[in-house]
Order: C-alpha cells, then sequence, then structure tokens
C-alpha cells in the first residue's frame, strides 16, 4: 500500500486529470458518508484499482476538516483540475491555493481565482456551499442532495494491473484473486470460479491433464495465458448474460462456452486439439494493429531439433533499426523476468529505454524512415525526462507513466510491423492475421507465438536464447553497427564503437 502526504499527491498528480479527478470525488463522497465532515477522518483511502496500487493520502494537517475548510479543500482542487499551473500556489499541507482559512473567512484570498472559473458548475455549487455555511454553520437538504448527485467517480483505470499484483503475490486462491499458476499441474477434474473472484492470473489453469469442466459463476478479468495445455477441457459453464463477455475473452474456447441451462452432449465433448494460450484484450492493444487472436498452442518442448541457423536471417531485411531494438527487448526480457511470456507493454519500455542513449548521447543516425528518434523526442516533450538520462531511469519512468502521459500512446506504431516480420525467416509475410495463426503452429517452429497482450516463447527456442545469451547479443550489436554504418561516416562510427558502446548487459 502507498501512502502519501496530501499535497505531495496534489503535486505529482497535478498534470494527470485522472488522477486528480478520481481524488476529487473519492474526498467528496467522503465527505457526504461522514455526515459532510471530515473532522475523525485522517486520510483518504483511494481503491487499489484506480491506479494499480492502494493508496492513502493522508489528510493529517490542522484545520482542513471542518466542513467549511473541507469545501475550501475542494475548490482548490477543483481550480487545480481547470488549471493546473495554480499549483505554483501550493505551499501548505491545508489547502492548496491558501495558506489557511481563519474563522475570520477572508472570500478575497479565493475569488480572483473563483471569479476567473466562474462557469464552471462545480465552483458554482462549492462556492454557494461555502458562503452559506459560512454564515449558517450548516447545508440545507437541497444543497445536500445536489452535492451527493454531483459526486461521479471515474471508472477503475488499472483495475488488470492491481489484480495482476495480488496474482503474483500468491500461488493459490484468495478472496478475489487466483493467483498466477494456481493450478499447475492440479488432478481436477471440474473447477467452479465462484462470484467473489475477480481475477484469474496467468497460466493459472496449466497443465491440467483431467479438468474437463470449468464454471465461471461471474464475471473475471484474466492475466495472461489462463489456460495451459488442459487437453481434457470440453466445457466452460458461464451464466447466461455473459455467454458473449467470455467468448470476447476466451475467444478459442467460445465453441464450448455454454450457460448453466445447457448440457453439452457426450458427441460435442471432444477435447480441444490445439489448447490455448489465451490473451485477453485491453486498450492499449486495441489502439495497434495487434489483432486479438489467441495463441492455439503452448509453445512445448519440439519433437524435432529446432534450426538454429536460422537466425543468422534475422536482420537481413530491415528497413529500420526497430528488430534490433525489438529482439533485445523481448530476449532481456525473457532473461530478467525467468518467463517464456513477455507482455508488449513491457517491450515496449524497454525498447525505448535501450534507444535513449543512442539517439541523445550519441551521433549516431538511424535512417530517415526511422521513427524513434521522433517518438522519443515526443516523449521528452509530453514528460519531464531529460535526454542524457540513463536507460533504467528511462525504463522505470516509462514504466510508472506509461498510460497516465500518453507514452502508450507514442509508442504504440512500433507494434504495427516489427513482431511480424521479424518472424519473416520462419513465416513469409503475408498479413498480420496469417503471421499471428501460423506463429502458433509447431509446424513453423517459430521462436515465439503472438498473442494479444504478448508474445510468448517456443521452450526449446527459450533454453537455446538463454544458453547462448551473450553471443546473440553480440550478434545483435554486430548487426546494429554493419546496419547504421549506411547512414554515418566512418569517423562517428569508431567514435560510436570506441566510446563503450553496448546496446544492453549480455550477462
Amino acid at each position: 500500500m502507498k501512502s502519501v502526504s496530501f499535497i505531495n499527491f496534489i503535486r505529482n498528480s497535478v498534470e494527470d486529470d485522472y488522477t486528480l479527478n478520481v481524488f476529487y470525488n473519492i474526498v467528496k463522497d467522503s465527505f457526504v458518508k461522514n455526515g459532510f465532515s471530515l473532522s475523525n477522518v485522517s486520510s483518504v483511502y483511494i481503491d487499489g484499482r484506480f491506479f494499480g496500487e492502494v493508496t492513502n493520502v493522508s489528510l493529517q494537517a490542522k484545520g482542513n476538516k471542518t466542513p467549511k475548510h473541507v469545501l475550501a479543500l475542494l475548490l482548490s482542487i477543483r481550480l487545480l483540475m481547470l488549471n493546473p499551473k495554480l499549483v505554483k500556489f501550493c505551499n501548505d499541507d491545508n489547502l492548496i491555493i491558501t495558506s489557511r482559512i481563519e474563522e475570520s473567512f477572508r472570500w478575497v484570498e479565493f475569488m480572483a481565482f473563483i471569479l476567473d472559473n466562474w462557469e464552471d458548475e462545480e465552483i458554482k455549487m462549492l462556492y454557494s456551499m461555502l458562503e452559506n455555511y459560512h454564515f449558517d454553520e450548516e447545508f440545507t437538504e437541497e444543497e445536500k442532495k445536489e452535492f451527493q448527485k454531483s459526486i461521479v467517480i471515474p471508472e477503475y483505470r488499472n483495475e488488470k494491473a492491481y489484480y495482476k499484483t495480488l496474482a503474483k503475490s500468491t500461488s493459490t486462491v484468495t478472496n478475489s484473486v487466483i493467483g498466477d499458476c494456481a493450478f499447475l499441474e492440479a488432478g481436477i477434474d471440474k473447477y467452479v470460479v465462484t462470484k467473489d473472484i475477480e481475477y484469474v492470473g496467468d497460466t493459472a489453469f496449466s497443465y491440467c491433464e483431467k479438468l474437463e469442466t470449468l464454471v465461471f459463476e461471474g464475471k473475471v478479468l484474466f492475466g495472461l495465458f489462463p489456460i495451459i495445455e488442459c487437453l481434457r477441457l470440453c466445457q466452460i459453464i458461464v451464466p447466461k448474460e455473459l455467454i458473449d463477455y467470455y467468448k470476447k475473452e476466451l475467444p478459442y474456447y467460445k465453441n464450448i462456452i455454454t450457460d448453466e441451462g445447457k448440457t453439452i452432449k457426450k458427441s460435442e465433448k471432444e477435447p480441444v486439439k490445439h489448447v490455448s494460450l489465451d490473451m485477453t484484450s485491453d486498450d492499449s492493444i486495441q489502439k495497434t494493429d495487434i489483432v486479438d487472436i489467441t495463441i492455439q498452442k503452448k509453445p512445448a518442448k519440439t519433437t524435432k531439433q529446432i534450426d538454429t541457423k536460422t537466425l543468422d536471417k534475422i536482420f537481413d531485411k530491415k528497413a529500420t533499426s526497430y528488430k534490433y531494438f525489438w529482439f533485445l527487448a523481448i530476449i532481456s526480457l525473457a532473461k530478467e523476468k525467468n518467463s517464456l511470456k513477455v507482455a508488449y507493454e513491457d517491450i515496449l519500455v524497454r525498447m525505448a529505454a535501450l534507444a535513449w542513449p543512442i539517439i541523445f548521447d550519441s551521433e549516431i543516425a538511424l535512417g530517415k524512415p526511422d521513427m524513434l528518434p521522433k517518438y522519443l523526442v515526443d516523449i521528452t516533450k509530453k514528460t519531464t525526462l531529460i535526454k542524457n538520462a540513463s536507460s533504467n531511469i528511462v525504463e522505470n519512468y516509462l514504466r510508472q507513466h506509461f498510460t497516465s502521459q500518453g507514452i502508450d500512446k507514442i509508442l504504440d506504431p512500433l507494434l504495427k510491423n516489427v513482431p511480424y516480420r521479424f518472424l519473416s525467416p520462419w513465416i513469409p509475410f503475408t498479413t498480420n492475421e496469417e503471421v499471428i495463426q501460423k506463429s502458433n503452429s509447431i509446424e513453423f517452429a517459430c521462436p515465439y507465438a503472438l498473442g494479444s497482450k504478448g508474445v510468448l516463447f517456443d521452450e526449446d527456442w527459450w533454453d537455446y536464447i538463454m544458453e547462448h545469451y551473450s553471443d546473440i547479443i553480440k550478434f545483435t550489436e554486430d548487426s546494429f553497427i554493419a546496419y547504421v554504418k549506411q547512414f554515418n561516416d566512418g569517423l562517428k562510427l569508431l567514435k560510436f564503437q570506441t566510446s563503450g558502446f553496448n546496446l544492453i548487459d549480455k550477462k
């Protein structure tokens, strides 16, 4: 759980419309629930599903809990929502714009800001309540109803991130989460996911050789690859009103998804021939050209030796530098996480972090068609990141602010072509959709399979890459140098190579 002082929360969130809006409405909601007073409230609790983690904003400062002070506080937050530049007036933990409202309240301290924003209905309502309470020390029933009606708490933005964090912390079943790998190789033939479960983690049902029936009593969110190699699974029973939802979330299993009132005939109970590693869709992926087609196989140990010589061809066809940073990102993340699965968001962040010093700290040109320099410059314009920041600082910052500061929108174009074209040595490119389907087939023996939220490495390829990791990194760096030779003179290249150049840690 994250704890933060009120004033620091405001300063850190002033450029984030969503976060300020959440806080503003939760303070309003707390005010109502505590009888239009926060005199006994020490902090405001913010559900972790809003920001990805539980947050407590301290209200310990003196003098900001009476109805009058709370209304002035809300006025201040609302004014900041309308004009973030007013944050320069934040100098006190009691209120944002004025230092403190004494008993002899002076309207002039607020009036200039209020009059400049008088067209805002929230400003009018709060000011009217504050003025009336100042003289009468009570609210009318009409004011209470109007205020309560004005509370509109935004939808959860990082609900899945919150549950994903919970799922990682347990390998079992909690009150609301089925953890990652919770039923790895479990000997169950039927399992009921009860109504209180909100989230089913990564590879939650994996290698359950006897599992035939899954029952979902309510609506759940899914992590990456919730079902793997459950070869006997022949029916998924869900509430009738949620059939469409589950068919969308688990599209490969749509033929065995049924409502509680239907019994599948024995002739229909044929095990799924290619077991899905389903990836659920979300907004960040829908913004790209990644198609929501689920992985139809687990990249299990193959019956024939993988063709490692094909790796020599991965950089044969390239118009930009993207393939180099893509490959380094996916293999370094797989190694770092010791995991076959790597999410697209993590890949984009790692690509940007790896490219950052190349683009800003060197004189190396990447060629006119290459848009990476533009994307990173756009990031500097939208964030507080400086150009000489280290890769680690860049990665940590981008990971924390990926959606809140629009970084996802800037980097999304990197997913339009490279995940598919990179597989050209194994799958001659036709369309993105066809590459996705073929990448999930053992026949093509690709290093990874493509899904809607990330990639999943073939186990044989993963073992090979991890065993020869440093050599593969060296091969990629040498290929990168050969690629940029066409855009840079010999002196620049020599300076670049003798400056301690390396794209990533080879260890």
